[in-house]
């Protein structure tokens, strides 16, 4: 089974240019960083919020917020990623995305790896015997997985259709997660 929640369909839910400009205009003006916001960009990039002009003051005001406001996401993200270099999973697209912990891609193989080290059972003999690994199968493996190791959080895992013709592996697409998930998802790694 393929879960078909896109990237285009999780931007559906983000906030609107205007929405976004007045909320970081007001974020600022608390945080006493005065910075001139237009609405929203006319042109050249319709959709985008647009800052105005920043002190130098200012500028390193803002970069200690936006740090300490990301402090236990990269410190999540970090551990995360150590965690799973130590078990030599081929997961290097692990970074911070707009708040939330991006897990990249992975192959069947990796994917049917960090299933197994979640605690999922072994597959039976006839899967393991199938070359290549059913990517369907696996993404629901891992799913199932996560969820029960992070004790009922969720992972968006679909299958990437493949660009380059049928002898191609298929590869997982592994969604994000918010910081609490990543630190529980690295409590169920510990060695």
């Amino acid at each position: 089974m393929r879960h078909h929640d896109s990237p285009a369909h999780a931007l559906d839910h983000r906030p609107s240019s205007r929405h976004a400009a007045a909320e970081l205009g007001s974020a600022l003006r608390e945080a006493g960083i005065r910075v001139p916001l237009a609405r929203h960009c006319a042109e050249p990039q319709p959709g985008q919020v647009e800052l105005g002009p920043l002190s130098p003051g200012e500028a390193s005001q803002l970069a200690r917020l936006v740090r300490t406001g990301t402090k236990r996401t990269l410190k999540a993200a970090r551990a995360l990623r150590d965690i799973v270099d130590a078990y030599r999973l081929d997961l290097p697209g692990i970074q911070v995305r707009d708040g939330r912990i991006a897990l990249g891609s992975a192959s069947p193989a990796t994917a049917e790896l960090l299933a197994r080290l979640l605690g999922a059972p072994p597959p039976g003999p006839d899967t393991l015997a199938a070359a290549p690994l059913d990517a369907d199968r696996v993404g629901e493996r891992l799913r199932l997985a996560f969820t029960a190791a992070t004790g009922g959080d969720v992972l968006d895992v679909h299958v990437e259709e493949a660009e380059a013709g049928p002898d191609v592996e298929p590869v997982l697409a592994l969604g994000s997660i918010d910081e609490a998930a990543a630190r529980r998802l690295v409590a169920a790694l510990r060695f």
